[in-house]
């Protein structure tokens, strides 16, 4: 029934490699270190079917397993019926997980005799950010962004951001160890949350992670990497600071959006998860637009 499908390990690397980035829709899942360092977390798995990449997973706890929408296609009308078919064989209707608006055109255009419904919640939005205005931090709607790191670099003139390199990973993963002690005691996702680091970081070049690490002398006060995520969009996945060096996350935001190639023109900075205190940080950072995610699931046939 799905026994085609494989679990998403790092072994699927070169698979999923011929499909993405450059076939991603700019949803923050859609990097290799997304897709590999969460699989578990997400019950992700693949097949290549018709020269498209499948993937099925478990976008949020609450949610029944689904596909994404195929990779690799823009119309997919025949594939979409056939994968109907094979969900219909598991005992579920098709639902398909992407930019809900998107979807719902690629469907009506494809399918334009079928019924769908819609799944979503801005709590699963990814908020995306011009990457140039991370860089320059200019703009009436970043002063205070920009006066953060201002200060930040008064204090301390000899700071320094350094790429993620052979020498720089283990004191980003000493500095991760001790940011989650800081917290207590691990929750489950805290806990797949530094998993996930962990092993990017450990196969940075292979996940094409890009990042790095914000010194002040031999002492790191944070660090930030991602993935791209489509040919102009990179996902920042990670981005720890110390709280009490004042200025220090505005900084690595920026400091990092500086070294992106100018191709990138925007930043996705993944989602709130309905947290109003992350939905503030997030909204103060002036968002270009929200990419609105979600899934839609394919009714029965019409009379």
């Amino acid at each position: 029934m799905l026994q085609f499908l494989q679990p998403v390990t790092l072994d699927a690397l070169p698979i999923l490699a011929d499909f993405l980035p450059h076939g991603g829709s700019g949803d923050c899942n859609h990097s290799l270190a997304a897709l590999i360092s969460r699989a578990r977390e997400h019950e992700t798995a693949y097949a290549v079917f018709h020269d498209r990449l499948l993937i099925r997973w478990r976008p949020v706890p609450e949610a029944p397993l689904m596909w994404m929408a195929p990779i690799g296609c823009t119309s997919c009308g025949t594939l979409i019926e056939e994968l109907e078919h094979i969900s219909l064989e598991a005992g579920e209707p098709l639902r398909l997980w992407g930019t809900v608006p998107d979807l719902m055109t690629r469907l009506q255009r494809s399918l334009p005799y079928r019924n769908f419904t819609a799944t979503t919640s801005n709590a699963w939005w990814d908020y995306l950010y011009r990457r140039d205005q991370f860089a320059t931090l200019e703009g009436r709607r970043l002063n205070g962004k920009r006066n953060f790191a201002r200060r930040f670099w008064a204090a301390s003139p000899e700071a320094r951001f350094e790429p993620l390199n052979d020498e720089t990973v283990p004191l980003c993963l000493a500095f991760l160890n001790d940011w989650y002690a800081d917290k207590g005691a691990m929750t489950p996702s805290m806990q797949a949350e530094a998993d996930a680091a962990k092993l990017s970081l450990e196969h940075r070049q292979a996940l094409g992670i890009q990042g790095g690490v914000l010194m002040l002398g031999d002492r790191v006060c944070g660090f930030t990497y991602g993935a791209m995520v489509s040919p102009d969009v990179f996902a920042v996945h990670v981005e720890k600071a110390s709280r009490e060096v004042t200025g220090a996350y505005p900084v690595l935001a920026s400091e990092l959006a500086k070294i992106l190639p100018e191709s990138v023109l925007f930043l996705n900075r993944e989602e709130d998860l309905g947290l109003p205190g992350l939905r503030k940080a997030k909204s103060d950072w002036a968002p270009a637009s929200m990419n609105q995610k979600g899934w839609v699931t394919l009714e029965g046939q019409n009379n």
